[in-house]
């Protein structure tokens, strides 16, 4: 299994904590796939503190998307979303499409 997330520290807040991620999301589903689900989720719980989501994927499976969005919803913590460089959408059935983007327009 090949993981795409990656967890880091902020060094500007001792309490928040990073987590990027990179690639395709799942290249392998996580369809029927109870150790991968359960990996992310005993990262995600590893630790406390508010999170910092970055976003840097061409899209992927959308049982992981969405398995990775009802985890983050459920953090106790803040969790903030940012994308660097492409968040591309996954399949329409994602709940990733509905409601974890929030985007500003530009700067002129």
């Amino acid at each position: 299994m090949k993981k795409f997330w990656n967890w880091a520290r902020d060094e500007t807040a001792p309490d928040a904590r990073v987590l990027r991620l990179e690639g395709t999301i799942a290249e392998e589903s996580w369809f029927d796939d109870d150790v991968t689900p359960a990996l992310f989720k005993a990262d995600l719980n590893a630790g406390s503190g508010p999170i910092t989501v970055w976003i840097n994927s061409p899209g992927g499976d959308c049982v992981a998307a969405a398995q990775i969005y009802n985890m983050l919803m459920d953090y106790p913590g803040d969790v903030t979303v940012k994308v660097d460089g492409i968040a591309a959408a996954p399949p329409r059935s994602s709940p990733w499409r509905e409601r974890a983007y929030s985007c500003r327009p530009c700067p002129p």
